[in-house]
C-alpha cells in the first residue's frame, strides 16, 4: 500500500498536527507500508525517517504564517500527488483538504481528513476565514474523517463515517526521568503564543493570583506570533520576576520541566486534544484547561485536573490556580491523570487504529 500524507507545516515548526502526522505514519511505516509527506518547505528539520517513509518538501524556503505559500502549496500539492500513484491520500488540517478531494475526483482514490481542532463558533478568525473552515471541515464529503477531539462529533457535518482516533504520548519517555520540584510553586504553560491559547487573560489572572500567592511562577514554553505583544504585556503588569519567556523547549528538556513544575495550565478558547494535555500527564502533572474541545471529556474536574468554564473569566481562572496550589493532594491529581495516558493514550494505538482505516478504505494495487 502507498500512501500520500499532505500536510501544509512541518518540521522544523513544532504542532499538534505534525507531531501527530509523523508519530503515526512512522509507525505505519515501519509495518512495510510506503508514506509519502507532501509539505511545504518550512526549513531544515532533524527528524529520523524510517524506511518506506519519505518527506517532500515543495517549493523554496518560506514562513509558516505565509498565506500565499499556503494556497500556492495547495496547487503544487496537487499536481505533485496526481503525477504518481498512491492508493490513498491523507490530508491534516483543514486546507489540504481541498487536495485531497480534489484528488478523491479525479483519480478516483480515497480520502481522509484528519481534523485536530476547530475555531468552529469562536469570532478568533475573520468571516471568510471562518466561512472556509467550516467549508472544508464539514461541507466537502471526503471517504472518512478522523478526529482527535471527541467534540468534533457533534457538529453538523455531511460525512457519515467520522472515527475518533486521539493523539498519543510516549509515557516510557517521561518515566525515564527523575527531578525534583522546583521551590517555589510554579504553572507551566506549553503551546504556541498565539490568541487561540488567550495568554494575555492567563498573565491577568497571574498578577492577581500574585496578591496571595507572592512567589509564584509561570513558566511560558512556545514561540508564536504573539510574542512581542507578551512580552510588553508582562512589562506592564510588572510580571517580569514571576514570569519567564523560555521560547521552544523540546525532548528530555521539556521532559524536565513539566517533571519540575507543580500545575500545567491551558486556558485556550478552542483546543482538539492537545498533545500538551496528554504530556503533561505523561509527567504526572496536575493539570488546569478551559471546558473545550477533548479537555472536557478527559478532565474529571477536582479528580486529574481542574476545568475553567469560561476562558475570559479573569477571577475564575485565578481562583483556580489558587485552589490547586493549596490542593494537599495535588500530587493524587496528576497521578489520576498519568493513570488515564498510560492505560488509554499510545502513538501505537492510535497508529493501528490509522492503519485498520486505510486498510478498510484502500486496496493496494497490483
Amino acid at each position: 500500500m502507498r500512501i500520500a500524507v499532505i500536510i501544509d507545516t512541518w518540521f522544523p515548526f513544532i504542532g499538534g498536527g505534525q507531531i501527530n502526522a509523523f508519530e503515526i505514519s512512522k509507525r505505519i511505516a515501519e509495518k512495510n507500508i510506503i508514506i509519502d509527506i507532501i509539505t511545504r518547505n518550512n526549513g531544515k528539520d532533524n527528524l529520523k525517517l524510517p524506511k518506506n517513509l519519505k518527506v517532500y518538501k515543495l517549493g523554496p524556503k518560506v514562513a509558516v504564517d505565509d498565506p500565499i505559500s499556503k494556497i500556492v502549496y495547495i496547487v503544487r500539492s496537487f499536481f505533485f500527488v496526481y503525477r504518481r500513484n498512491y492508493d490513498l491520500v491523507h490530508a491534516h488540517a483543514f486546507l489540504p483538504g481541498i487536495t485531497v478531494r480534489l484528488l478523491m475526483i479525479t483519480k478516483k482514490i480515497p480520502a481522509v481528513l484528519t481534523i485536530h481542532g476547530t475555531s468552529i463558533g469562536t469570532n478568533l478568525n475573520n468571516i471568510f476565514m471562518r466561512w472556509l473552515e467550516k467549508f472544508i471541515l464539514t461541507q466537502i464529503r471526503y471517504s472518512a474523517q478522523i478526529t482527535v477531539s471527541q467534540d468534533f462529533l457533534n457538529i453538523k457535518n455531511i460525512n457519515q463515517k467520522v472515527i475518533y482516533i486521539p493523539n498519543g504520548v510516549d509515557v516510557n519517555r517521561f518515566d525515564r526521568i527523575r527531578i525534583q520540584k522546583v521551590k517555589d510553586p510554579t504553572i507551566i504553560f506549553v503551546g504556541r503564543l498565539h490568541p487561540q491559547k488567550n495568554l494575555k487573560t492567563l498573565l491577568q489572572a497571574i498578577e492577581l493570583a500574585r496578591k496571595k500567592i507572592p512567589d509564584i511562577r509561570l513558566l511560558i514554553v512556545g514561540e508564536g506570533p504573539q510574542r512581542e505583544e507578551i512580552i510588553k504585556y508582562v512589562r506592564d503588569l510588572y510580571l517580569n520576576k514571576t514570569v519567564k519567556l523560555l521560547g521552544i523547549v523540546s525532548g528530555l528538556d521539556l521532559v524536565r520541566l513539566y517533571k519540575s513544575s507543580h500545575l500545567f495550565i491551558l486556558p485556550s478558547i478552542y483546543e482538539g486534544q492537545p498533545l500538551t494535555l496528554l504530556e503533561a500527564w505523561a509527567a504526572k502533572l496536575p493539570v488546569i484547561t478551559t471546558k473545550t474541545g477533548d479537555c472536557q471529556y478527559l478532565i474529571k474536574d477536582g479528580s486529574n485536573g481542574y476545568l475553567i468554564n469560561n476562558p475570559y473569566n479573569i477571577s475564575e481562572i485565578t481562583n483556580i490556580c489558587k485552589k490547586a496550589l493549596k490542593n494537599k493532594n495535588l500530587t493524587k491529581l496528576g497521578q489520576n491523570g498519568y493513570n488515564l495516558v498510560k492505560e488509554n493514550f499510545s502513538w501505537e494505538k492510535s497508529a493501528q487504529e490509522t492503519l485498520s482505516l486505510y486498510e478498510n478504505l484502500a486496496k493496494p494495487k497490483n
